[in-house]
């Protein structure tokens, strides 16, 4: 039962980890930091914000550190 629990715990870590992979390549071909916005009036949508925040180190979009960038958007 213990090696039955092990090998689905496993296979459960391998897929979550192959889907966030494939969620972040997805993040990068989609939106890129040198695309020219600078402010959350810039952003089409919550996702191209946090993108930004991430990837492109856009500290100023959280205003207020709480790790949401854009509220008027992500809120």
């Amino acid at each position: 039962m213990k090696k039955l629990f092990l090998i689905l715990t496993a296979l459960s870590l391998a897929f979550s980890t192959a889907t966030f992979a494939k969620s972040k390549k997805a993040d990068a071909e989609q939106f890129s930091c040198s695309d020219g916005k600078r402010t959350c009036k810039d952003m089409d949508n919550c996702d191209d914000a946090k993108f930004h925040l991430r990837e492109c180190g856009m500290h100023k979009l959280d205003r207020d550190h709480d790790g949401v960038p854009c509220e008027s958007i992500c809120g």
